[in-house]
């Protein structure tokens, strides 16, 4: 009798291994199909923001900064630099700070002749394309009144700075 018990216990011993390499066999396949290795290579070229401001040039002397004295000249905004041009849509305003005790006028337009209207000494914004090139031309005025001639400007300096205040428009 008790050969057989022992006859008994192999088939289910052998069962019991047969069945752990089936699923060992089973589970490294099933998880083989789903673990993959992918390699490669990827390049992108970011956009590039130009913009630029050919700035007048003024010159005040003493010599030349009396009443009466009337200052102009044109500036460009330009969307090219030579060889690229803005790839990004872009918003602008143009600030103008003037430093002086000395009583001025500064005057801004347009290329069309329109005057613009500065809030806080800043221009309202405008759009820089970004599709094709652009310049736009301003024209700056700066007027002392010859009636407003007191000693106490002799002597006196005016500086003015023309700021271009771009952003991004997402």
């Amino acid at each position: 009798m008790k050969k057989r018990r022992r006859l008994k216990k192999k088939p289910v011993i052998l069962l019991i291994f047969f069945i752990s390499i089936l699923f060992i066999f089973t589970f490294n396949v099933t998880t083989s199909r789903y673990l993959k290795e992918f390699s490669g290579e990827a390049s992108d070229v970011v956009a590039v923001p130009i913009l630029s401001l050919d700035n007048p040039t003024f010159s005040y002397t003493n010599k030349n900064l009396l009443p009466g004295y009337t200052d102009e000249s044109d500036f460009y905004v330009n969307n090219y630099d030579g060889n690229n041009r803005n790839e990004v849509l872009m918003k602008y305003s143009l600030k103008i700070e003037l430093d002086s005790v000395i009583p001025v006028k500064v005057t801004l337009t347009s290329e069309d002749g329109t005057e613009i209207v500065l809030n806080e000494n800043k221009t309202s914004e405008y759009e820089l394309p970004y599709n094709t090139e652009m310049r736009t031309k301003f024209h700056i005025k700066i007027e002392w009144d010859e009636k407003d001639n007191s000693y106490e400007y002799a002597g006196k300096d005016i500086t003015l700075v023309i700021d271009l205040i771009a952003i991004q428009v997402v």
